[in-house]
């Protein structure tokens, strides 16, 4: 298992990779406001920030809206597709080996009461999740209260509510629960042993909440978030884009 407890180090350059992402939100805003903006040049300008700033992609780039956001990784995963309607773009910095991952979700022009809802059910719903983060509590149980949440709106997420990150933007802790019921033998101890990983200070996570309609649309919204002694730092400023 990765290391779950960042160092005083690992959390300066933790950081520093989390600015290096925020920087690229003003970025994503202005060529939103263009009448004509591609998937791929946002990417393409996404990446050049990062670079001006020594440091590389977390991962490959999703851009996505209309249609191709109804799925959970949009493939392919960017496009000469003009952006418009509902979408999100999932990035992140790679800065001296430590990386950061965030969704910024974005609408552009009109959309529909259907997409409409499911915004505002995932916002509300990543409030609660952000909010039920506790010292000491199981990670998983953030998880099952947020779907729950989702569910009474008639919606599910279908992957983790969070994820660690530092090395690898996938660590413990995970922040989630099985998808099946009935596990096999090795992934059942392998779940009893990760449902018992509480929240400590000094942890680095993610939190994403995300709804996706087949046929519709899809929207997420995620943050890098640091746990402290004193609580809850946010320290990714992903939030909802509307031009």
């Amino acid at each position: 298992m990765d290391k779950m407890i960042k160092t005083k180090k690992e959390i300066e350059l933790l950081k520093k990779s989390a600015k290096i992402s925020n920087s690229c939100i003003p970025i994503i805003k202005r060529s939103l406001a263009e009448d004509r903006i591609t998937e791929k040049e946002l990417a393409r300008r996404i990446r050049k920030k990062m670079k001006q700033q020594r440091a590389g992609e977390a991962f490959r780039m999703i851009v996505c809206s209309g249609k191709r956001a109804a799925r959970v990784h949009a493939k392919p995963r960017t496009t000469n597709k003009t952006i418009n309607g509902l979408g999100y773009v999932d990035f992140g910095a790679n800065y001296k080996g430590y990386k950061t991952d965030i969704t910024v979700p974005f609408i552009k022009g009109k959309i529909s009461k259907k997409e409409r809802r499911m915004v505002k059910a995932v916002l509300q719903a990543y409030k609660l999740a952000v909010c039920s983060i506790k010292i000491g509590e199981p990670c998983w149980k953030v998880h099952e209260k947020t779907n729950n949440f989702l569910k009474k709106w008639g919606y599910e997420c279908p992957h983790a509510i969070g994820h660690g990150i530092g090395k690898k933007t996938h660590e413990i802790p995970y922040i989630g629960v099985p998808k099946k019921k009935r596990l096999a033998k090795k992934k059942r101890r392998k779940w009893e042993r990760i449902k018992k990983i509480t929240f400590q200070p000094g942890m680095m996570f993610t939190i994403e909440p995300a709804v996706y309609v087949k046929g519709l649309s899809g929207f997420r919204i995620e943050n890098d978030i640091l746990l402290t002694k004193r609580g809850v730092k946010v320290l990714t400023n992903a939030r909802l884009i509307e031009i």
